[in-house]
């Protein structure tokens, strides 16, 4: 029997997840993860495995917390515009803060390894589809209370959405111009009127 962890999983897989963050899958070296973790070379191992393996942990370990909290959103009590907008304002607000311009993960990842690496791949899709679902259920929402066209197709929206809010990250990360940002937000929720 092997000698019990002492550390926490979910506290070394957000350590690992910021180094990754940071400086990308193929940047981060094993020196800098097993730093920022705090733990030991052999315990990496014993534990994840390998340096990819890790990285796949630290994706799951994004849609479980990060990408919860979009989730969550759609179940606010709260006009539904409201809340998208407010998910939309808090991306402007986080790239035009410098400690946070590192964008989204999963875009990060998409963006790094996803065209050669199949299983990430199939991990940022499952984020992606996350958001897509609570975008919907917002949408599907706002158009019962009136604020949202019923000129669109729901699921279209939702991905129009989607994809607009990982626009304004990956704008961000090169131009962190608040007011422009903001005009993508408009441009965007004027889309749904």
């Amino acid at each position: 029997m092997g000698r019990p962890k002492e550390f926490d999983v979910e506290e070394v897989l957000s350590s690992a997840m910021n180094v990754f963050w940071s400086q990308g899958f193929k940047a981060a070296s094993l020196s800098d993860l097993t730093t920022s973790m705090e733990i030991s070379k052999s315990s990496f191992y014993e534990t994840f495995g390998s340096k990819h393996d890790l990285f796949l942990s630290t994706i799951d370990y994004y849609i479980r917390t990060l990408t919860a909290q979009v989730s969550g959103a759609a179940h606010l009590d709260a006009p539904a515009h409201k809340i998208i907008r407010a998910l939309f304002e808090r991306a402007v607000q986080r790239m035009v803060d410098p400690e946070s311009r590192r964008g989204c993960y999963l875009n990060n990842c998409a963006v790094e390894v996803s065209l050669h690496d199949e299983e990430a791949s199939k991990r940022v899709a499952t984020g992606m589809s996350i958001m897509e679902e609570a975008f919907l259920k917002l949408v599907e929402r706002g158009k019962r209370e009136g604020a949202i066209t019923m000129a669109h197709n729901s699921r279209a929206l939702a991905r129009y959405l989607v994809s607009s809010l990982n626009g304004i990250l990956v704008m961000g990360k090169a131009q962190s111009d608040e007011e422009s940002l903001y005009e993508v937000v408009d441009v965007t929720m004027d889309a749904l009127k």
